[in-house]
C-alpha cells in the first residue's frame, strides 16, 4: 500500500508540475496577459476567451507531458510514441502533431527512416516509412517563442498565400489582407503568435494532414495528389448554375444542396467586387447566393478573413477554397485551440489551383498583354498550357502560361498542392472532359455529400478512369507543381531566405 501511495503521490506531483509548466508557457502567458485587449476588441466574448484559453492549456499540458516522457527514455522511436498514445488515450495522429510542434520549437530533432523499394520496368522505385529516430534537446520548454512570432515575418518573406486565416482568427483584429498581401497593425498586435501558429506557410505537417484525411495511424507516402477514396468526372444538372459555372459547376452544386437541405447556415467563398474581375470574400446565407460566387477567379482572395464574423459562430458553415486555404483549415483542426468560428466549419470544399495572380500587377497586366479592356472580359480559363480570355463581344484570346508566369504571385511558387489535398471533396477541371469537373472524394463527409448529389439527381457522374484525359493527366500536372515548389523552396534555403516548412 505504501508503494502504491508513493506512486499516487508521484503521479500527482508530475501532473501538477506539468500544469505549472503549462501556465508558464509562452503561448498561455501571452493570451492571459492580453485578456483585456482581447475582450475590448469585441472579436471574442469573455466566455469565448476562456474557452480558447482552457483548450490551449489542455493542448499545452499534453505536449509538455509528452516532452517529459520522451526525456525519461533512453531511446525514442515510433513505439515510444504509440505507447504514449495508449497511456494517455489520445489518437496517435495527435501525438504526432505534438512531436512536430516540439521539433519546430527546437526541443527535439525528428528523423524519418524509410525502406527503399527498388523499381523495375513496370513499377517505379518507392520508399516505405519504417521508423522515427527522435533525439531530445536540452532547453526550457516554458520559454519557447520563435514559433509564435507575429505572422508579419511571413508577409515580409513573400511566402504569404493570402488565405486570410490570420485575419480571420486574430483576437484583436489587427491584421488586414489587401490585394492578397497582409499587414499587421503593430500598435494593436499583442504578440500572441496565434496567427503564425495557424498559418499554412509557417509550418505544415503534410503527413499528418493526409493521415487525418484517411483516418489512419499508418505513416506513408501519399503520392502527387494526396489521399483520396474515389475519383469521378461530373457536371451539374441545375440550370441556373450551368448558365454561369466555369466548367462542371460541382462546387456550386455542393453549396446549393447543402443550403437547400438545411445542412449549412452559411458558406464562405468569393464573388466579384465592384472592380471588374477583382474578387472579394463573400459570406453566403442562402442557396440563391451561390450563383453570385460561381466561376473561377484567378486573382487571390482572402476568403478565410470572414472567420471573424460573429454571426457564423455556433452555426454550420461550409468553406470553398483553394489549397492554401483548405490546408489552413485542416491544420487548425489538428491543432484545435477552440476558435468558435473554426469549430463551426462542417465542410471543406477544395478547388484545384496551379497559381494565382495579383490584381493590378497580374491580371490587369495580362489584359494589357492581350490588348483587351478588363470591362470587356466575360470569362477566363487556364487549359493546355494557355491562359484564355473570352470577351463579351465574342472573341477568344490566349497567351501561353510561360509568357505570363512572371506575373503570378511569388508565394504560389512554393506551394506543392494542386488538388486541395486537405479538403473533404476536391474539384477542378484538370483531367475532366470540357464542360465537366474532375472530383476527388477524400473523406467520409465528402463521400456522403457526393452521394446526396447523385441521389437527388443534381449531377451527372462518371468514373474518372472512364474518361479522357483522366487521372494520368491530373497526376502529371500535380507532379509538375510539386517539383516546381521543391525547386523554389530549395533556392530560398540556399539564399538564406525564409521558406515554408512542409
Amino acid at each position: 500500500m505504501a508503494s502504491q501511495g508513493n506512486k499516487e503521490k508521484s503521479i500527482s506531483y508530475d501532473y501538477l508540475k506539468t500544469i505549472l509548466d503549462t501556465l508558464d508557457s509562452y503561448r498561455v502567458r501571452a493570451l492571459i496577459d492580453a485578456k483585456s485587449d482581447i475582450i475590448e476588441s469585441g472579436i471574442y466574448s469573455e466566455s469565448e476567451f476562456y474557452s480558447i484559453l482552457f483548450k490551449m492549456i489542455d493542448e499545452e499540458r499534453l505536449k509538455f507531458a509528452l516532452y517529459e516522457y520522451l526525456k525519461l527514455n533512453n531511446e525514442n522511436n515510433l513505439s515510444s510514441l504509440k505507447q504514449f498514445s495508449k497511456d494517455h488515450s489520445i489518437p496517435f495522429f495527435k501525438v504526432l502533431s505534438f512531436v512536430e510542434l516540439l521539433e519546430k520549437e527546437g526541443l527535439l530533432t525528428l528523423e524519418k527512416l524509410y525502406d527503399e523499394i527498388p523499381g523495375d520496368d513496370e513499377q517505379p522505385s518507392s520508399r516505405v516509412f519504417k521508423d522515427f529516430k527522435i533525439d531530445i534537446k536540452k532547453g526550457d520548454i516554458t520559454s519557447i517563442k520563435p514559433i509564435y512570432e507575429p505572422v508579419k515575418v511571413i508577409f515580409d518573406s513573400e511566402i504569404c498565400s493570402g488565405c486570410g486565416i490570420c485575419a480571420g482568427i486574430c483576437p484583436v483584429n489587427c491584421i488586414d489582407i489587401k490585394n492578397g498581401f497582409g499587414k499587421v497593425d503593430d500598435d494593436l498586435c499583442i504578440r500572441c503568435g496565434l496567427c503564425y501558429f495557424v498559418c499554412p506557410r509557417s509550418y505544415l505537417p503534410t503527413n499528418l494532414l493526409n493521415m487525418t484525411q484517411e483516418n489512419t495511424d499508418q505513416i506513408k507516402e501519399y503520392g502527387k495528389i494526396g489521399y483520396f477514396q474515389e475519383a469521378y468526372s461530373a457536371r451539374t444538372k441545375i440550370k441556373e448554375i450551368r448558365e454561369v459555372c466555369q466548367d462542371g459547376g460541382i462546387s456550386s452544386t455542393c453549396l446549393y444542396f447543402l443550403f437547400d437541405s438545411g445542412s449549412i447556415d452559411y458558406a464562405l467563398g468569393a464573388k466579384m467586387s465592384e472592380d471588374p474581375w477583382r474578387p472579394e470574400p463573400f459570406l453566403m446565407t442562402k442557396k440563391e447566393d451561390v450563383v453570385l460566387a460561381s466561376g473561377t477567379k484567378y486573382v487571390n482572395n482572402p476568403n478565410l478573413s470572414l472567420l471573424n464574423e460573429n454571426e457564423i459562430k455556433s452555426k454550420k458553415v461550409a468553406v470553398v477554397g483553394v489549397p492554401c486555404q483548405i490546408q489552413a483549415l485542416l491544420k487548425s483542426e489538428i491543432y484545435n485551440i477552440g476558435f468558435p468560428s473554426l469549430n463551426s466549419i462542417t465542410h471543406r470544399i477544395g478547388i484545384f489551383c496551379m497559381e494565382s495572380f495579383p490584381y493590378e500587377e497580374g491580371f490587369l497586366k495580362i489584359c494589357e498583354k492581350l490588348k483587351v479592356d478588363v470591362t470587356n472580359v466575360k470569362k477566363t480559363d487556364i487549359n493546355k498550357g494557355k491562359f484564355f480570355v473570352y470577351t463579351k463581344d465574342g472573341r477568344e484570346l490566349t497567351v501561353p502560361i510561360k509568357d505570363i508566369s512572371n506575373l503570378a504571385r511569388e508565394d504560389c511558387e512554393v506551394c506543392f498542392d494542386l488538388t486541395s489535398e486537405s479538403a473533404d471533396i476536391s474539384i477542378g477541371s484538370i483531367g475532366a472532359p470540357s464542360g465537366w469537373n474532375a472530383v476527388l472524394i477524400r473523406t467520409k463527409k465528402g463521400k456522403e455529400l457526393y452521394n446526396k448529389l447523385i441521389e437527388n439527381d443534381l449531377i451527372e457522374s462518371k468514373n474518372l478512369k472512364d474518361v479522357k484525359p483522366g487521372l494520368p493527366l491530373l497526376q502529371k500536372i500535380a507532379g509538375f507543381k510539386r517539383k516546381g515548389a521543391k525547386k523554389h523552396i530549395d533556392k530560398k534555403i540556399q539564399e538564406n531566405k525564409r521558406a515554408p516548412f512542409y
